[in-house]
């Protein structure tokens, strides 16, 4: 993929966590949560040909490098207590890449910044750090919608097709799976819309049973092919940036994490 030849090979953080752990502060009771702190990064065009696996293991060598007193969980193979929020897609930029970090001792997070920075890996700044409740509900339980900025030339003069798409009741769509075909009403999938040129602000609802790519929607809505809804950075791709995740209430006011 694109400009990913400086990336470090991938391998399990849970197979070197042994070896890290002479970066790790193990301060108090390691298996004991003391608190819990939420990050929020950004990655930019170095970081889009990352898959969400491989950025999540990223993520993992990063804080073992940095020293943070990390709780590690109770078992025979003792792994750093990171959870992730929704996944992201390769050729996704994104301002919104949420992590949660179990600590078994407080962290200053007026120097955390800065224990954190030179192990940022190539394409990721931060934005956010947080301590937050540690009984909190995870990311992946809370989160609900999402808000993309998609920029694209197939997008200019589309707002037509935008317009009739929001009159109807329903809009099916069929996402292909590896084994079967699923029909989605994409519909109340799209909180809001607004197209300016060829730059769409799109709110994303998604969930169980309701999960629909951004590029995906503009491919049934402006009746596109996969090759013209590629996202990427590229000349000719969506550029399809992840601008901010929320909590949706049944009230429809949006929180962010």
């Amino acid at each position: 993929m694109h400009r990913c030849a400086h990336v470090d090979p991938f391998e399990t953080v849970f197979n070197v966590i042994s070896g890290a752990r002479q970066y790790v502060n193990l301060s108090g009771n390691p298996a004991v949560t003391l608190q819990r702190v939420r990050v929020r990064l950004s990655r930019d065009i170095d970081a889009a040909g990352i898959t969400h696996l491989q950025q999540i293991e990223l993520i993992k060598k990063m804080i073992l490098a940095s020293g943070w007193p990390i709780a590690l969980s109770g078992s025979k193979r003792s792994r750093p207590r990171i959870s992730f929020g929704p996944a992201i897609s390769v050729g996704y930029l994104s301002e919104a890449e949420y992590f949660d970090v179990e600590l078994a001792s407080r962290l200053d997070l007026a120097k955390a910044p800065t224990s954190l920075a030179p192990h940022l890996p190539p394409g990721y700044q931060l934005i956010q750090l947080k301590s937050i409740p540690r009984f909190f509900p995870s990311l992946d339980q809370s989160l609900n919608m999402a808000r993309y900025k998609i920029s694209s030339k197939v997008l200019e003069g589309s707002r037509g097709h935008w317009e009739n798409f929001w009159k109807k009741e329903n809009f099916f769509v069929t996402k292909k799976k590896e084994d079967r075909d699923v029909v989605i009403d994409a519909r109340p999938c799209v909180k809001s819309w607004d197209l300016v040129n060829g730059d769409l602000d799109l709110f994303l609802r998604f969930g169980p049973g309701r999960t629909l790519k951004p590029e995906k929607i503009i491919q049934a809505v402006c009746g596109l092919t996969d090759e013209q809804t590629r996202p990427g950075i590229n000349e000719g791709e969506l550029r399809v940036l992840r601008l901010q995740l929320f909590f949706e209430k049944d009230t429809g006011v949006l929180n962010e994490p």
